[in-house]
């Protein structure tokens, strides 16, 4: 049985964090961490040249212009756009309208931060295999 490697964009504004998901994900045969982001602008950019099948994105990120451009408005543009299959939100933020805006905003799974690996693992596989 051939295994399907599902490349992965990481984005987080904190590079101890990206570090901390590469390193889990990097250590399975079925992901592919094909490229990082510090920011929602950044993310949709790295998107669009690499074209991944998942993007694993923070909600909340500083945006360098001082405009709102957090992993929603990061995630609504790459639906939109078609720019990539799935986008899990992974957030501290864990409030009902932190969820609903991401839902809306078209996000495949919306995940709190805390998750031990194997879960966190077990649910990228499930949406990032899914049709």
């Amino acid at each position: 049985m051939v295994k399907t490697n599902i490349k992965v964009l990481i984005v987080d504004d904190r590079a101890a964090v990206r570090e901390s998901l590469r390193t889990i994900l990097s250590l399975e045969d079925d992901f592919m961490v094909v490229g990082e982001a510090a920011s929602g602008r950044e993310a949709v950019k790295v998107a669009q040249s690499l074209q991944p099948d998942l993007v694993l994105m923070d909600l909340e990120m500083p945006d360098a212009f001082g405009e709102l451009y957090d992993g929603v408005v990061a995630c609504e543009n790459m639906k939109l756009n078609r720019i990539c299959r799935k986008v899990v939100i992974l957030t501290v933020h864990a409030d009902q309208a932190s969820r609903q805006r991401a839902l809306m905003a078209g996000c495949d799974l919306f995940l709190e931060k805390g998750l031990n690996s194997f879960e966190l693992l077990q649910k990228l596989r499930q949406v990032g295999t899914a049709a």
